[in-house]
């Protein structure tokens, strides 16, 4: 009910038709509104650009708002105080082991703007503090994570005064000579060209658009996806229809954790995230519940019958987070007082249960998992009943890559060189790190994208040395 009113509200403050009444006035137009796009947005008229920032939906957002559990931050002072503390440098060579063409550099470089990623944001008020794990960090109440960063930013950024044009779709770009002069817009019945010196495409990906998910990734075409419904990969096609190179479209991240009810897709990574264990139709764990890298967990969950899992968490996970309180009143999770009782609802083996969550609460107990060697979040010991769990199956949650970009997030040309002045930012990248959280590198690179259109050498958020010859410490 909360989400509800916030969204309500934010389509009342803005409840624009459109641009009718006259074309924009803008030095710079940045398409699409979420995390990357507002970040620029907000830099760009901080820096004293004219900026316009076009939505075509009626709501800003994009699919940051579905963003679910956690943001991802390493080496923090908050994950040191808490005792879950990883370097920089342990971190990339974690990621590298298990994504061997990621771009070390560029991981790392995002890596180190953790602290002040985070400390962005909650100077915003979005109160990011409970420690997860080493990589990962939750709002202090459980709310979903998505939710709260778009009601910080958007309210920061009417109060900075960015001129925000909702159910405007951008349909193409106008160039001459390489160079982008113009957005082609449809707001209301009208179309006409924004006039610009710049933009910025933040359109998030591709994965509400089953013709570019079967084109570029097949394998997992007809899976459901809990991303936004705008993420139809519009700017990737527009970026293309100009000669844009894209890079690893084929590369996507999966959600193990999905589940669809009356045609909705949402994400319960919640619960694993707060300790849930994953088990089959026969009662038992089959993998490492928390393998950081989701889609490979997806295919072994794939392997499973009826290609499903059941997310299977105690009282005390429940009452941690409010986003699977939510998912609990809308009636996603079976609920019983015992285990076996839980079973029977399930249609699993109650023994088979019984002895799968004693053995997994002897692991949390003794801080090693023997079976399946989970490191993340091993938490939960069922001790305090009563006990929920929810059916979830793979679905696609974000796309990896697509337009690729320099280090300045200028948008690299097929045939060599790149676009003097179209950038782009966050999902519609392929980035080179493969996004180990899309919030998290959506706001570095909306950042870095604007402060590159101010021609600024260092800002105070981020310095802007290109990454290739930037010195870390």
């Amino acid at each position: 009910m909360k989400t509800k009113f916030v969204y309500l509200s934010i389509l009342l403050a803005f409840s624009l038709s459109g641009v009718n009444a006259a074309v924009p006035d803008c030095q710079s137009v940045v398409i699409g509104s979420g995390v990357a796009g507002m970040k620029a947005a907000m830099d760009l008229k901080d820096g004293g650009n004219k900026v316009c920032l076009i939505e075509k939906m009626p709501f800003p957002g994009g699919a940051t708002n579905l963003a679910a559990t956690y943001f991802v931050a390493v080496g923090t002072k908050e994950q040191k105080a808490a005792g879950k503390f990883i370097s920089v440098d342990d971190y990339v060579a974690r990621q590298k082991k298990m994504l061997p063409n990621v771009d070390v550099d560029k991981l790392k470089a995002q890596m180190l703007c953790s602290q002040k990623n985070l400390d962005y944001l909650n100077s915003l008020g979005a109160n990011i503090t409970r420690v997860l794990s080493d990589y990962q960090i939750g709002t202090a109440d459980g709310t979903s994570l998505g939710s709260s960063i778009v009601k910080v930013m958007f309210k920061a950024l009417k109060e900075k005064g960015v001129a925000f044009y909702p159910n405007t779709k951008a349909l193409d770009l106008v160039l001459k000579n390489g160079v982008v002069t113009g957005v082609k817009v449809r707001s209301g019945n009208e179309e006409f060209v924004i006039p610009t010196k710049n933009v910025i495409l933040a359109t998030g990906g591709f994965a509400h658009n089953q013709k570019l998910v079967k084109k570029f990734a097949p394998e997992w075409a007809g899976l459901p996806t809990t991303t936004a419904v705008g993420s139809t990969g519009d700017g990737l096609e527009m970026a293309v229809e100009h000669g844009a190179k894209t890079a690893y479209t084929d590369v996507v991240r999966m959600n193990p954790s999905v589940h669809s009810e009356n045609g909705v897709n949402s994400s319960l990574s919640a619960a694993r995230a707060e300790g849930g264990i994953m088990v089959n139709l026969d009662g038992k764990r089959f993998c490492n519940d928390y393998y950081p890298d989701y889609t490979q967990l997806s295919r072994w969950l794939q392997k499973q019958k009826g290609s499903m899992a059941y997310i299977v968490i105690d009282n005390k996970a429940m009452k941690a987070s409010k986003r699977l309180q939510g998912f609990k009143d809308k009636g996603y999770f079976l609920q019983a007082d015992t285990l076996a009782e839980l079973a029977k609802k399930m249609g699993v083996p109650p023994k088979a249960l019984e002895e799968t969550a004693k053995r997994y609460s002897e692991f949390v107990k003794n801080g090693k998992d023997l079976d399946f060697g989970r490191q993340h979040n091993l938490t939960l010991d069922f001790s305090q009943p009563p006990y929920y769990a929810v059916k979830t199956q793979p679905g696609i949650q974000v796309t990896l890559g697509g337009i690729d970009v320099n280090n300045n997030m200028q948008v690299i040309k097929k045939d060599g060189g790149f676009f003097p002045n179209l950038y782009a930012a966050g999902e519609v990248t392929y980035d080179g790190s493969f996004r180990p959280g899309p919030t998290a590198v959506g706001l570095y690179q909306g950042h870095i994208a604007a402060q590159n259109i101010l021609r600024k050498s260092n800002c105070g958020f981020f310095s802007l040395f290109p990454l290739a010859f930037r010195k870390f410490p």
